[in-house]
């Protein structure tokens, strides 16, 4: 078992000293930038075994969004860091104020299976610039993974400095316990909220990033063709398992056919007439769980399963239960459901719960703008998905059910910053009028300070 105290410990010590200079951050953000590079084979290989990842999804979708992250915070770590001056009433002067960005201390992240690499280090390289020491637990469902990470900090990192362990939900279990001074987490909802109420018990901050059924909304005005590739790439990518993934499509009934006929003949030419191009499902019980769902409406193209290769077709659902609809379905299964009248379409969004992402596919602009409105989400995107987590500027997180917090780029330094307020007034000025036995009449003050 994990000797968790002793991992708190070892961080706390590492910042007991206070914040690290910048250089050293900059220093451990290039360490970890050039260790990636010279392992990036040993990172594919085990993105492939783990999840079955072809090298060019592993690249783009882990490795590169990692390097992104890292550039822009070398670029921009001393105007983040950097203490900003705040303005003051004049009775103040000649006080000074300032926000002055500090570490959080001995700080844990909990990273999913899914995108195993980039939503471990993504959290790190922010931990790591805003000056922190770090706990990393990968997920044990991608095993090959998580043992490349702990060999890359080994690499990159002082040992008290970033610290990898592995196991399963004990460990978490037992690492949550400890008083960490901030948490971050990704992965399901419920699993998200044990980590908070663990959290609460210490009164640490977290972040969690969760996920959510997230809707795509199809407008009798849609383009049919560029629509089908968008929602194709994006909902069967990695095979399905993206927390940003369309969850459902709810398609204008003046387009369902079209736009149905269009899928199914974009995943042919992804992925073959068989399916066998998309990538693999990650485990058995995930496989069973994701089939179950096909069960659940009309399959109108795909839903064979190969069990001995983990492999799923991608799957395309007309007339699905109700109630299909408000859940995360993580897999290559996609639903569709039609809608006629916006009012109803509208009240329908309103009601559901508020997700990671919120798409929508119309030339109208009013129209997004009304599916926006109708349901708040952690991201919104028109005629395009997921695209919105990879520009490195843009904060990333949810909304309620689909998490709280957010990060990427100055958003994630300042998830695992503490703004510390400071003020600074010259010894000597000291005027009475502050202290007891006030003198000065209120209605006095009341017309100069208020």
């Amino acid at each position: 078992m994990v000797d968790a105290p002793a991992l708190l410990d070892a961080a706390r010590a590492h910042v007991a000293t206070g914040a690290p200079p910048l250089p050293a951050r900059r220093a451990a953000l290039e360490a970890l930038r050039d260790g990636l590079e010279a392992m990036e084979g040993e990172v594919l290989e085990a993105l492939a075994a783990d999840l079955g990842k072809s090298a060019f999804e592993g690249w783009t979708s882990e490795i590169m969004l990692v390097r992104q992250e890292i550039a822009l915070c070398l670029r921009r770590l001393s105007r983040w860091a950097g203490e900003r001056r705040v303005g003051a009433r004049w009775f103040h002067l000649p006080g000074r104020a300032a926000l002055r960005m500090e570490p959080k201390g001995a700080v844990l992240i909990l990273g999913p299976w899914n995108y195993p690499v980039q939503l471990c280090l993504l959290p790190l390289v922010s931990a790591v610039a805003a000056g922190n020491a770090v706990v990393l637990k990968p997920s044990e469902v991608a095993p090959a993974t998580a043992g490349v990470l702990g060999r890359l900090v080994a690499r990159c990192f002082a040992p008290g400095h970033v610290r990898v362990v592995e196991g399963g939900p004990e460990v978490a279990a037992a690492l949550c316990a400890q008083p960490f001074d901030h948490i971050f987490f990704t992965g399901g909802t419920e699993t998200g909220r044990r980590v908070a109420e663990a959290a609460a018990r210490n009164l640490a901050t977290v972040t969690l990033e969760l996920g959510g059924a997230n809707p795509c909304v199809v407008n009798a005005d849609a383009d049919v063709a560029l629509t089908a590739r968008r929602v194709a790439w994006a909902k069967f990518l990695n095979a399905g398992q993206t927390c940003l993934a369309p969850n459902h499509l709810l398609v204008h009934e003046d387009r369902a056919e079209a736009l149905v006929a269009a899928l199914r003949a974009v995943l042919a030419r992804f992925y073959g007439a068989d399916g066998r191009g998309m990538q693999r499902v990650v485990n058995a019980r995930h496989l069973e769980r994701v089939r179950a769902f096909a069960a659940r409406g009309r399959v109108v193209h795909g839903g064979a399963v190969d069990e001995a290769a983990l492999h799923m077709q991608p799957t395309i659902l007309l007339d699905p239960d109700p109630a299909l609809l408000r859940e995360e379905i993580f897999g290559p299964v996609l639903p569709v459901a039609t809608w006629r009248d916006q009012g109803e379409l509208l009240r329908s969004l309103s009601a559901m719960p508020r997700p990671l992402a919120l798409y929508v596919h119309t030339r109208n602009q009013g129209f997004a703008e009304a599916v926006a409105g109708a349901l708040p989400s952690g991201g919104f995107c028109v005629n395009e998905a997921i695209v919105h987590c990879t520009v490195p500027d843009l904060p990333f997180g949810g909304v309620g059910p689909s998490g709280q917090g957010r990060y990427h780029g100055q958003a994630g330094f300042e998830a695992f910053s503490n703004a510390r307020a400071v003020f600074r007034q010259p010894a000597g000025i000291d005027p009475p009028m502050r202290y007891p036995p006030y003198k000065t009449p209120l209605s006095v003050i009341r017309r100069i300070m208020g």
